[in-house]
């Protein structure tokens, strides 16, 4: 009788640890509906996020509000620059690298050069009716590849961000664009205090 005493502790200290475990994942994969709702069922696109959050989001950053102007002059001495995957200067810049160069020159804060990965920093904005001027700004399947975040832009107020593409280089472009950024957007992150 004593050995099914512990037994029984055991499985039911496991069987606990598995509802507690499936509970943080449904709340993890389900905390951001409106985000997963973008993705209209592709399946695809799902997994691909959902690996996303699972290496973790939301972090924090403290940049100080004061260097937003300033991050954004830097990026807009780009502007005209041709697209150039894994580019950081004029003769050649993509988007990541843009907004990386822009923030590396203004701010002695150590920030991600992959666009994905400085998605998972800051508070998510999901309306871009939400977006203040400095917010960053993502987008996803922009073209193919393995992570969910395939471009980033700096908001600039009014409806405008600044980012590379493949097709125009630096540019400032409407993020309500309907006939490509709109239905691309993803989220914005705001990560200046």
């Amino acid at each position: 009788m004593n050995k099914i005493k512990p037994n029984l502790s055991k499985y039911l200290k496991l069987l606990i640890a598995l509802v507690l475990a499936i509970a943080a994942c449904f709340f993890l994969f389900n905390e951001n509906d409106e985000l997963l709702e973008k993705l209209n069922g592709n399946a695809t696109l799902i997994e691909k996020y959902n690996e996303f959050k699972l290496a973790g989001i939301n972090k924090t950053i403290e940049f100080p509000e004061n260097i937003i102007e300033k991050i954004i002059d830097t990026s807009m001495t780009f502007v005209g620059s041709p697209n150039k995957i894994g580019g950081i200067d004029k003769s050649g810049i993509d988007a990541s690298g843009l907004v990386y160069v822009s923030i590396k020159k203004n701010s002695s804060i150590l920030f991600p050069r992959i666009a994905q990965d400085m998605a998972r920093y800051g508070a998510f904005i999901t309306d871009s009716d939400k977006l203040k001027r400095g917010d960053l700004v993502f987008f996803y399947d922009t073209y193919r590849v393995d992570r969910i975040i395939t471009s980033v832009g700096i908001y600039l107020g009014d409806g405008k961000f600044i980012n590379s593409s493949s097709s125009k280089g630096v540019t400032v472009s409407d993020i309500n664009d309907p006939y490509y950024w709109k239905e691309k957007f993803f989220f914005g992150t705001r990560i200046f205090n």
